[in-house]
């Protein structure tokens, strides 16, 4: 399972750069564009896939989204918004300001302080030093 994990995360390392690279062809709008079309098909071939080794079904799915309550709604909403905002600001800074190498230096280590601080102050955690000497390598 372990393994899964490390694959994923080196994989993920290309991203910035496929994002770097694409930025010379495409501006952020087509950019998102295409992608959102690409995400949409691949999980649109998930849901057939469920739908047809019936691990799913179609009624449970719409029962299931019309169960979600506002706040969870709002949630998606705000998951979505998050999602398309930082990825407008991640593709221009990729595109016009540093290099995505810095870019994911940046993100990685701000969301980890970020994670810590939220953690701590909301979700009153308390880390022992082994942990956070972990958290900083």
């Amino acid at each position: 399972m372990y393994g899964i994990f490390v694959g994923i995360a080196f994989l993920q390392q290309f991203r910035p750069y496929f994002r770097k690279y694409i930025s010379n062809t495409l501006d952020k709008h087509e950019y998102f564009f295409l992608n959102t079309l690409m995400i949409f098909f691949i999980i649109s071939l998930y849901i057939v896939y469920l739908l047809t080794t019936k691990k799913t079904t179609f009624s449970k799915i719409i029962s299931n989204v019309q169960s979600l309550q506002y706040t969870e709604v709002g949630c998606l909403l705000f998951m979505a918004f998050l999602t398309v905002i930082s990825g407008l600001l991640i593709f221009e800074l990729d595109k016009n300001y540093n290099t995505p190498l810095m870019n994911s230096v940046y993100l990685r280590s701000i969301s980890t302080i970020v994670l810590i601080f939220i953690g701590i102050f909301i979700f009153n955690e308390s880390y022992e030093y082994h942990q956070l000497f972990g958290i900083f390598f």
